[in-house]
C-alpha cells in the first residue's frame, strides 16, 4: 500500500513538472516572433549612428512603428500564462522587455528629448492595463540603462557627422539619468552592476563635450553667478 502511495505521489509530481516544462516551451515559442520585432527595431535605430541628424526623427519614428507589430503577439503570450502566475514565468520575457524599453527609450529621446515613463513604454510595447503581462520596475530600469549604453557611441558619431548640438544634449540627458539612479537604493545585484556602467557612459559623453569645447566648436557652459 505504501509503495503504491509513494509511486502515485511521485507520478503526480513528475506529471506536473512535465506540464510546466511544456508550458515554458510553448511560451518561449510564442515569444520568438516578438523577439524578431525588437531585433528589427534595434536594427532600425542602429542607422542613427551612420545617418545625418536630419534623418534621425524619421528613423526613430519608424522604429516605434515597427514595435507595434508585437502587439497581437503579446496577447497570445498572455493567454498562455495561468491567472495570477505571471511572476513564475516573468524570466521568460524579461530580456525581451528590457530590449523593448531600450529601443523605445532611445527613440523617444531622439523624438522628444525626454526619458520615456514606464507606463508609456509599456503602452508602446502593447501591454494593456488588463493584460496578464506587466513591465516591472527592474526590467524598465535595466532597459533604460541599455539605452544609455548606446548614447556615447551616438555622441561620437554625431561629431563625425558635424552635429555638435546632439553631444551636448546627450551629455546633459545622461547626467540627469545618472543623478537619478544615484539616489535609488539598488538592491538587485544585476541592476547595481549595470548602474556601474552609467559612470563610464557619462564620462565618455562628457569627454566628447569637453573636446568640442576645447576646439571652439561649441560655447563653454555659462558660469553660475549665483
Amino acid at each position: 500500500m505504501a509503495d503504491n502511495s509513494v509511486e502515485k505521489t511521485l507520478t503526480d509530481v513528475i506529471a506536473l513538472l512535465e506540464n510546466e516544462q511544456g508550458l515554458k516551451k510553448t511560451i518561449k515559442e510564442a515569444v520568438d516572433p516578438i523577439e524578431d520585432v525588437v531585433r528589427q527595431a534595434t536594427a532600425e535605430l542602429n542607422k542613427l549612428h551612420s545617418s545625418p541628424s536630419s534623418q534621425h526623427a524619421a528613423i526613430a519614428q519608424k522604429a516605434l512603428t515597427s514595435i507595434t507589430h508585437a502587439h497581437p503577439h503579446w496577447a497570445a503570450v498572455a493567454a498562455l500564462i495561468p491567472a495570477g502566475e505571471f511572476y513564475r514565468y516573468q524570466y521568460l520575457v524579461s530580456n525581451t522587455f528590457k530590449a523593448f524599453v531600450t529601443s523605445i527609450a532611445l527613440a523617444r529621446f531622439i523624438l522628444h528629448d525626454e526619458l520615456v515613463p514606464a507606463f508609456t513604454a509599456a503602452t508602446l510595447m502593447g501591454l494593456t492595463e488588463d493584460s496578464a503581462l506587466h513591465l516591472g520596475a527592474d526590467d524598465y530600469l535595466q532597459g533604460v540603462i541599455g539605452m544609455v549604453n548606446e548614447l556615447p557611441r551616438l555622441s561620437i558619431n554625431s561629431v563625425t557627422a558635424q552635429n555638435f548640438e546632439l553631444p551636448v544634449k546627450i551629455a546633459a540627458f545622461v547626467g540627469d539619468i545618472f543623478a537619478s539612479y544615484s539616489i535609488l537604493n539598488l538592491r538587485n545585484d544585476a541592476l547595481r552592476r549595470k548602474f556601474d556602467s552609467l559612470k563610464y557612459d557619462l564620462k565618455r559623453c562628457e569627454d566628447v563635450v569637453y573636446d568640442l569645447t576645447l576646439r571652439g566648436l561649441i560655447k563653454p557652459p555659462a558660469a553660475d553667478t549665483a
